[in-house]
Order: structure tokens, then sequence, then C-alpha cells
């Protein structure tokens, strides 16, 4: 029987929606994403609150599709070597919390968990460097045809990555919302169809955060 990795609900880093993250107890490099318990969740009068109390297994469908995508996605790299966008993902485990899902650490100069663009916006930390390597991500996300249903400021972080348990250079990291879960997967039809989805996505970001976009030159602009 294998053993459940034991978390300490203490070392929850962030929740989502669905989520709860937890830091990893023995490898600094990855975290962990547990499915948060009903009870614990708040009531979402929205469309996906409604579906979800309706139809449970919508849940577990939203994560199922972005581990899809990622799959997707990694197969459909151009070289080995391809700066990705978006956090890597390592399977799962089990643990006391119930199954957890591995993915990739963004680490702050400090040591901490890399800081989200929402908390940057929201303290005018955003500097025209960061801004650099946002803009640097969203082009990739458009040139390689990555699926983004949820490009929202709390899902891009900024930090460091570990490569071979080394700390690489700064980055802009998509941590969370890819993978076409809507009820009319709109993205996976065509490329042009995945680019206007993008565009409006980045369009709201921009409205979210007080920016502009620019989608002849796809970049966000700080006003």
């Amino acid at each position: 029987m294998t053993q459940l990795l034991q978390i300490d609900p203490e070392t929850q880093v962030a929740a989502g929606v669905q989520r709860s993250v937890f830091r990893h107890p023995t490898d600094q490099t990855k975290l962990i994403k547990v499915l948060r318990p009903e009870t614990s969740r708040a009531a979402r009068s929205n469309f996906n609150g409604v579906m979800d109390r309706l139809f449970p297994s919508t849940r577990l469908r939203q994560i199922r599709k972005e581990y899809q995508e990622y799959l997707r996605f990694m197969l459909s790299l151009p070289t080995p070597d391809y700066h990705v966008p978006i956090s890597h993902m390592f399977g799962f485990v089990q643990t006391n919390l119930g199954l957890g899902g591995l993915t990739e650490r963004i680490v702050a100069p400090d040591g901490g968990l890399g800081e989200t663009l929402a908390a940057m916006v929201d303290t005018n930390a955003l500097a025209q460097s960061d801004l650099a390597l946002l803009n640097d991500t969203i082009h990739r996300l458009f040139d390689s045809g990555l699926r983004a249903s949820d490009l929202n400021a709390k899902n891009f972080v900024f930090g460091q990555r570990y490569v071979a348990d080394t700390l690489g250079a700064r980055d802009c990291v998509l941590v969370d919302g890819f993978g076409d879960i809507h009820a009319i997967p709109v993205r996976s039809m065509t490329p042009w169809s995945n680019h206007v989805a993008l565009s409006r996505s980045c369009l709201k970001l921009a409205r979210n955060t007080g920016m502009t976009w620019d989608n002849k030159r796809r970049v966000l602009i700080k006003a």
C-alpha cells in the first residue's frame, strides 16, 4: 500500500475556487494542488457556481481539461528547449488531504513564493522590466497556440524557475487557467478562434489591471 504524503494544512499558500495550494513537504521545487472540499467553498451564484452545484462532475472536468491541455501543449513544442510560458505539471500524489496534483514552484528572490501580477498591480510595484516579461509570456501564449480560459492577474506569477536544482533568470509564468474548459470549446476549434479568445482575455486582463491592450502588437501598456 502506498504511504500517504503528509501535508500540514498550515503550509497552504494559496486557494483558488476549486483547489487549495500547499508547499511540498520535502521538495522545494514543487507545490501541491488539492481539490477543496465542497463545504469549504463559498456559494457562487454565477453560471459556473450553478453548474458546480447541479453537476459536481464539472469540477473534475475543469481539472481534467487543464492536464489534457498541458499534455497536448508539451507534445507539440517546436524544440525541446522551448521557453514554456506555463508552469510544469508533474502528475499526482496521494496525500492525507486527498489526491494532489504536483506543479512547479515559482520562487521569489527571498526564497518565498513568486508574486502575482494582481499583487504587484495592487501595490504599484509593476516595473517596466516586469511588464516586458509579462508581454513576452503573452507573445509565447499566442505563438505556441496554448488554449487558456482564465488569464486573470492572479494566475500570472513573477519569479525564478528551478532548472536542474538551480534557479534561473526572473520570469513571468502562467500558473493556472489553461485548458479549454468552456461548454462550447471555441478555443479548440481553430488557431484563429483561439487567437480571438486570447485577445479577448488579454483585453479583460488589461481592464482589470488598469492597463491598455494593444491588439495589433499584442502587448499590454501600462498607463
